[in-house]
């Protein structure tokens, strides 16, 4: 089974190439431009490298959030309009469980500001659903053991070991395009995908916040 995978919630856009589980293409852009300018160039590279066509491929893959709210709209659209154009179905992945693939005893966190952030929690006894957390909060109901990951991990390092002691760190902290087709690829082959993807927001924009109270 092929499929494109695609990844824009983050600060680098990606694509990959998947087949049977394994990865055969990889490509990744940059900061220096915008996701709406790089993923497609970055899909056809990924392709080209793996000697693939869209038309080849049984599925597409893609990265639905949480992370930029314009990105994740940018990298559903895309993955949407391919599979709307060759008849394929997509299988959407959050964020959060791309940067947890093939790992167990782990909490992927990502900051959104002011003290809150998205997590999901493997680890006996916890909900693996992708959720809307008080940092504070979540790390005090955690083991003082699991393995830490996403640019929440890094950027709140020190909070985490005052809560945390023992907590682990992963080394493999950015939200890419071939972990997010590897989930992605599981889950085509359990079944669970979706003609038209939507994105997974767990917190208003922040332009729904403002209008929200220019409204009260």
């Amino acid at each position: 089974m092929l499929m494109l995978s695609l990844s824009t919630s983050g600060p680098i856009a990606s694509a990959a190439v998947i087949k049977d589980g394994g990865i055969l293409s990889f490509e990744a852009g940059d900061k220096s431009r915008t996701h709406s300018e790089t993923i497609m160039p970055l899909c056809e590279r990924a392709l080209r490298s793996a000697g693939c066509t869209p038309r080849d491929m049984d599925a597409f893959g893609v990265d639905a959030g949480p992370g930029s709210f314009t990105g994740v709209r940018i990298g559903i659209c895309a993955a949407n309009a391919m599979a709307a154009a060759f008849g394929k179905p997509v299988a959407a992945v959050s964020s959060l469980e791309g940067l947890l693939y093939g790992v167990d005893n782990a909490c992927a966190l990502l900051d959104c500001r002011n003290g809150n952030g998205y997590a999901m929690v493997r680890y006996r006894g916890f909900s693996p659903e992708p959720m809307a957390v008080v940092i504070d909060d979540l790390l005090s109901t955690l083991p003082r053991d699991i393995l830490m990951a996403g640019d929440g991990a890094i950027m709140h390092r020190e909070r985490i070991l005052n809560f945390l002691p023992n907590a682990r760190f992963s080394e493999n902290n950015d939200i890419t395009a071939d972990r997010i087709g590897l989930a992605a690829h599981d889950k085509l082959m359990r079944g669970e995908t979706v003609i038209e993807a939507l994105p997974l927001y767990l917190r208003p924009s922040q332009a729904e916040r403002l209008a929200k109270e220019r409204n009260k």
